[in-house]
């Protein structure tokens, strides 16, 4: 992300009290650790599906919806990650606006359950 579109958006966010910019990654390559190690909810990066980036974080954001089924190394157990990209308008009607998409996919996120309802419904 260029320094002047970081700059901004860190701005922006930084005035939200329910929000802390954990982190900043200066290379695509570096996001997805970073964002991990600092145990990030929401990774914030410029979108680079057009821009042919061939990393991991160029290959989520960009092609159809993907889910990855990931068995457990003794096949008794998996997880599942399902990676769909959706459209957010930012536009400018505000600071707000950019704070208010962030905390509406972190609440989504939040919405999805880690393990499956055992009591059948």
């Amino acid at each position: 992300m260029p320094e002047m579109l970081r700059t901004i958006m860190s701005d922006l966010l930084s005035q939200e009290p329910d929000m802390v910019i954990a982190g900043g990654s200066g290379r695509p390559e570096d996001s997805l650790p970073n964002a991990r190690e600092q145990h990030a909810d929401v990774l914030v990066t410029q979108d680079g599906a057009q821009d042919g980036d061939g990393g991991c974080l160029g290959l989520v954001l960009a092609g159809p919806p993907l889910g990855i089924f990931a068995v457990s190394a003794d096949g008794h157990s998996a997880a599942g990650v399902t990676l769909v990209r959706h459209r957010i308008p930012v536009e400018s009607q505000g600071r707000s606006m950019l704070a208010a998409a962030i905390r509406r996919m972190a609440a989504e996120l939040g919405t999805v359950p880690d393990e499956p309802n055992t009591d059948g419904s």
